[in-house]
């Protein structure tokens, strides 16, 4: 991990010293060719190079030079990518060398095609023998397919015959099981609780495996996944190539320790610029009743054809708020953790075809989907952690786009727009002034009643009319009730300077952003107002004549100013004279830019935003509180047997682990994880005695037309008369002692059955017997003739019956 602090330097990059050795040894041949190739390879299509360029003097394309084949970089050409990323400029020639990566860019970045087209290089080609090659590892469904969906652009542009299979949840466990059997995919994409519960009903082995990747790796650890990745991990082997990519990654690799890395080269790039340069940001502070009004607003200057996502903190608040924007007119999908995968597909579809142009999300969407024409970001709910603000953000100004994200903040959240500034490293302005730059800071301000008194009043017309949006939005609060109680807790720090960023009335200046829809005078009657304090105290308000004089509460306030008066003006006094001190010489900053030795890291912020656990929950705190000195090996496995815990039922104190008390079976693995018992319910068992297919084993040779065996077993000749051995019987089926009495008669195990009564097969038919008069018996087969002739009888009869002629035969 030492050695590389030069890789934080994006702009002086010389290609050619990571070239490959194939390409190096090219270099020695002609030197003279390659010294100019190398000045000229700015944006080159391979195909015309392949038709214009010489054999002897062939001009490389900037992927190519990079390490991947020409194939592979015809298909980033016909993708649209002239000039690889940082990223992909540092990371691709490293994980062609097969070696373990872990790299952390910003979103929009690149960072998919870093590690999808190295291991598509690797690969190459699918292999016959039977055997997943790659493991590619997401947190959710959505990302998963995206992933899915740009491996196959480039296999197809590249004209590869490797074969990509997506396990995500959701789907049913039959398709990806014939997925794994009979497709023999080189390449899976998978979600790691599904692919575990499919590797554990199947028994699936991995001794094939070459490449492990996991894309927003952090975001794995942060969901709860640590079960999970410990199986894999185990079952996984130990000789293959682990790739990590975020957009958010920590500095300390501590975290990740557990995964297996081995020597890994590590890519930081753009810390000090975390958010895309494009992007254009604006803070909004409003009151907690006008967060509903305060969005349509927003929504009314950005207009309806525009691309939005809509980010909120809990699903009951997405479905509310799907409600709301279709009473006011707006087309708008809805994704959420707990929706069908089919209907999350479905809404994500619509919002990609521009069917519709809002899309209302919780953070299941924040982390890396690429939506290509995608204008404005919405917060709804401000966030509690920044590197989820990173990823929210990043869904716009994507591939050099330019885009918009808006963030509603109630007084309660500026704490952790203290810690966002902190972590970005920018200036927080205040509404003042035209002339600010929301690309380069932290611009905030207020959105008064008068901007938004039109929607305040349109959302109390609907929910008068409408009952079921009130039933939402007290669902929706009362979400937020709980969702609030789980908040990370900001720095006190961050609380101090809200608190006096809330006492200076800083924040109720109006936003530059929309300041023009008021006019001067509004603004000045605002200003005014805002500013007023009373002479007269509470006491004292709306007393006239004798009250004046005789009321006793105004009396004592009276008597209290004297008794402090003396103190009273001498505070006044050095209030006047401080702030007289603050314009004429502001204060000197004590710091010696040469000499002085800081008590804390100068990116001590950053890192704690990119830390993969915040210590401010109290399972963090409870976790941090143990020491382990042997149980070193999982990520969440319990530390202490003997631990005491609170059983609720007891309503006492007992040791052990609590397992089976709340009724859920669980299995033990081979690693010594326990899951639980869902995990193996016979599924693929079942799966093959219905399917009738073989369960094929890794390291076998593929079967040619392994797909097509159940439709093979079909065609056999005579397929109707086939005799095959009886099924056993099923001990547990009601009816077992009764059949299997009757099958012990038909063997003749007793005695009493006559050996002649027992069926022969003669040939592969069954041998019919003789009567008892010995006599041969019939066949039930009836020959076309004999057809014919009882059709002619029960026609006769009917005429006979029913006094019918028989017509006249010609």
């Amino acid at each position: 991990m030492g050695g590389n602090s030069s890789d934080s330097d994006n702009d002086n990059i010389d290609i050619s010293s990571l070239l490959v050795p194939t390409a190096k040894s090219s270099q020695k041949k002609n030197k003279s060719s390659k010294e100019k190739s190398s000045e000229k390879t700015v944006e080159i299509n391979p195909e015309e190079t392949a038709t214009k360029s010489k054999p002897g003097n062939k001009t490389k394309s900037n992927f190519e030079l990079l390490g991947l084949s020409q194939n592979l970089a015809k298909a980033t050409y016909h993708r649209g990518y002239r000039q690889p990323t940082p990223v992909q400029r540092k990371t691709i020639p490293v994980i062609v060398s097969k070696r373990d990566v872990v790299a952390m860019a910003r979103t929009g970045s690149g960072k998919t095609a870093s590690y999808m087209l190295p291991i598509l290089h690797r690969l190459y080609a699918h292999k016959q023998q039977i055997g997943i090659r790659c493991v590619i590892i997401v947190p959710n469904r959505e990302l998963a397919i995206q992933v899915y969906n740009e491996a196959i652009y480039f296999i197809k542009g590249s004209n590869s015959n490797l074969r990509v299979g997506l396990i995500v949840g959701g789907d049913s466990l039959e398709s990806q099981f014939n997925l794994l059997v009979t497709q023999n995919p080189d390449i899976v994409i998978a979600t790691p609780g599904r692919l575990l519960h499919v590797s554990v009903e199947m028994k699936l082995s991995f001794n094939l495996l070459e490449v492990l990747c996991f894309d927003e790796a952090d975001r794995l650890f942060e969901m709860g996944f640590g079960v999970q990745l410990t199986e894999l991990l185990n079952i996984f082997p130990k000789a293959r190539q682990t790739l990590l990519f975020s957009a958010t990654m920590p500095e300390s690799l501590v975290g990740f320790i557990n995964l297996g890395l081995s020597d890994p080269f590590f890519v930081r790039l753009d810390t000090e610029l975390k958010l895309s340069e494009n992007l254009s940001m604006s803070f909004f502070n409003i009151q907690e009743n006008n967060r509903d009004a305060s969005l349509m607003f927003l929504l009314d200057k950005i207009g309806a054809k525009k691309q939005t996502i809509i980010f909120c903190s809990t699903k009951y608040t997405v479905e509310y708020l799907h409600l709301l924007v279709t009473k006011f007119g707006y087309k708008a999908a809805y994704i959420y953790g707990s929706l069908d995968q089919t209907a999350r597909q479905i809404q994500m579809n619509l919002f990609r075809k521009n069917l519709v142009s809002l899309l209302i999300v919780t953070d299941l969407a924040a982390r890396g989907i690429d939506i290509p024409i995608l204008d404005y970001v919405i917060n709804y709910n401000f966030i509690d952690n920044t590197k989820i603000f990173v990823h929210r953000v990043g869904r716009v100004a994507r591939a050099g786009r330019s885009g918009w994200a808006y963030s509603l903040l109630t007084p309660d959240e500026l704490p952790y727009l203290i810690d966002l500034k902190l972590f970005l490293g920018r200036e927080l302005v205040y509404g003042k002034g035209k002339d600010v730059d929301y690309r380069k800071t932290l611009v905030m301000g207020n959105l008064s009643n008068e901007m938004i008194h039109n929607q305040v009043s349109s959302i109390s017309a609907y929910f008068s009319v409408d009952s079921a949006l009130e039933n939402c939005r007290t669902a929706s609060n009362n979400s937020m009730i709980k969702y609030r109680k789980s908040r990370i807790v900001p720095s006190a720090s961050s609380y101090k300077e809200a608190k006096l960023l809330v006492s200076s009335k800083a924040t109720l200046e109006p936003n530059p952003l929309f300041s023009s829809t008021l006019n001067s005078s509004q603004l000045t009657m605002i200003n005014s107002i805002s500013g007023y304090k009373p002479n007269q105290t509470i006491f004292e308000q709306g007393l006239r004549g004798n009250k004046l004089i005789s009321d006793p509460a105004r009396l004592s306030i009276v008597q209290f100013r004297l008794k402090n008066s003396g103190y009273i003006k001498e505070t006044k006094n050095k209030q006047r004279v401080n702030e007289k001190i603050s314009e004429i010489q502001p204060e000197k900053s004590f710091v010696d830019d040469e000499y002085y030795i800081p008590h804390r890291k100068p990116d001590a912020d950053t890192e704690k935003g990119y830390a993969l656990l915040k210590g401010n929950t109290f399972a963090e705190q409870a976790q941090n509180a143990m020491v382990s000195l042997t149980n070193d090996d999982n990520f969440n496995r319990p530390i202490n047997k003997k631990v005491l815990r609170w059983d609720s039922k007891k309503k006492n104190f007992v040791q052990g682990l609590g397992i089976g008390s709340d009724n859920k079976k669980l299995i033990t693995t081979e690693s010594g994880v326990k899951l639980p018992a869902t995990y193996k319910t016979d599924a693929f068992k079942d799966y093959l005695k219905k399917t009738k297919l073989p369960n094929v084993q890794v390291g076998q040779v593929e079967l040619p037309g392994m797909s097509d065996n159940f439709e093979n077993k079909k065609r056999v000749k005579n397929f109707h008369t086939k005799i095959s051995a009886r099924k056993e019987l099923d001990s547990k089926h009601i009816n077992y002692e009764k059949s299997l009495k009757k099958r012990k008669f038909e063997s003749g195990d007793n005695g009493k059955q006559k050996s002649d009564k027992i069926p022969k097969i003669i040939n592969g038919k069954l041998n019919v017997g003789k009567s008892k008069d010995g006599k041969m018996l019939k066949s039930e087969l009836l020959t076309a003739e004999k057809i014919r002739k009882n059709r002619s009888i029960q026609e006769s009869k009917f005429r006979r019956s029913n006094n019918v002629k028989s017509k006249p035969r010609k």
